[in-house]
């Protein structure tokens, strides 16, 4: 592949940057677009798992990456009035606190560091158009400005306006049957290291987790029919969330609460990304926009840090870009789908159950699961734990 020419990459969140990382180190140029007008520091609790965590040793990102890390030591179950209904502690079995937890943006700024003297970002910009030449792809900005570049790297996350320039009519979204909400919430004096999570009746599950000083992150799930196409206003976003939350119980009044000052409010269908190829011409699709798996996996970003290794070492290896983006799909796209096959309407609904029989029939299961016998003897060991990340995705050499 040529060298004289710039890669661009559409997407400064996770993905991308990395991306960019391991291109620059190869030798190429690299521009970064985000359609955010500033870095962004908000999002959610993300955790990087089995070959993810490859990916972070080999680029010598580790130690910037556990110096950030939230802290929280495990998870626990909470009853409708807040008390606590069983405990999975950190590198336990069947916790939602893995060993590598960082914020989204604390994660994204580590990987923004590491790349913004190596490659250029330019930050409150789009592509809005693409027009494939024999040799460069010209691509049109939101600003009516053109540039040429050798490839186009869509990482620009679940609802790609990039890919939908491109394979629109490659990619579906699969609907998994709930909505999900995320956002930041003042930490309050009782607010621990722990994660807290509540089964509501009617099939809504509310986690809150450590955010910083000064901030809870809150993730919401819910079970609901299929979103209209038309997207719904902020205020009716709002709306819905509260109706899912109503004598959801006290964490979910404190919720309703804070809801009105809100400002980094997410919401949206819980969807998986399914592109049936992931690349047009000099055009390739790359974390959450070629195979967003959804957070309840805990694998998306470990997929976005592989894929972009890979990506990267296949352009660097490969003679021209049809090889590279053909290899790349086919070394990453199982690992993708099986991320992708863990999750299901069916299991959606089993874990968010509806009804006061099956909220207490879950209690049961989260006490038996907490007990401090049932931990001892389920706990993975440091050595399961490490061959665990080994055969999670067998890395290439490039």
């Amino acid at each position: 592949m040529k060298r004289s020419k710039k890669i661009l990459i559409c997407g400064g969140g996770i993905a991308g940057p990395a991306c960019a990382w391991w291109l620059t180190k190869y030798g190429f140029s690299v521009v970064v677009v985000e359609k955010a007008t500033a870095f962004r520091d908000g999002g959610q609790n993300v955790d990087v798992k089995g070959a993810g965590q490859q990916v972070i040793n080999l680029m010598g990102l580790t130690e910037q990456i556990e110096a950030r890390n939230t802290l929280e030591c495990g998870q626990k179950w909470l009853d409708a009035a807040g008390e606590v209904v069983a405990v999975f502690p950190k590198g336990g079995f069947g916790t939602l606190t893995s060993d590598f937890e960082i914020l989204r943006g604390d994660f994204a700024r580590v990987l923004f560091d590491a790349t913004r003297s190596t490659c250029e970002y330019r930050f409150g910009t789009s592509v809005v158009g693409m027009e494939e030449r024999e040799d460069d792809v010209c691509a049109t900005f939101a600003d009516g400005s053109t540039e040429e570049f050798e490839l186009v790297i869509c990482a620009d996350g679940l609802s790609s306006s990039t890919r939908d320039l491109a394979l629109a009519q490659e990619t579906r979204l699969r609907y998994l049957g709930a909505y999900m909400a995320f956002f930041k919430i003042p930490r309050r004096p009782e607010d621990d290291f722990w994660a807290c999570s509540v089964n509501g009746i009617g099939g809504t599950m509310i986690n809150l987790r450590p955010g910083g000083p000064t901030e809870t992150t809150v993730l919401i799930t819910f079970l609901a029919n299929e979103p209209d196409p038309k997207r719904p206003s902020t205020v009716s976003r709002r709306d819905m969330l509260r109706a899912a939350l109503e004598g959801r119980g006290t964490v979910a009044d404190r919720i309703v609460g804070e809801l009105g000052a809100v400002q980094d409010f997410y919401f949206g269908p819980m969807s998986q990304v399914q592109a049936s190829t992931w690349s047009k011409g000099r055009l390739v699709l790359l974390g959450d926009a070629a195979h967003c798996p959804t957070p309840f996996t805990g694998k998306g970003t470990a997929l976005a840090l592989v894929g972009a290794y890979v990506l990267a070492g296949e352009i660097k290896k490969c003679s021209t870009h049809t090889k590279a983006f053909q290899t790349y799909e086919s070394i990453l796209r199982p690992y993708a789908e099986r991320s992708q096959q863990e999750l299901s309407p069916r299991l959606i609904r089993l874990m968010h159950v509806k009804t006061r029989f099956g909220i207490s029939v879950a209690r049961i299961v989260q006490r038996f699961f907490g007990s401090a016998l049932i931990q001892s003897l389920l706990k993975p060991s440091t050595a399961a734990k490490a061959r665990k990340i080994d055969e999670d995705f067998a890395l290439p050499v490039y």
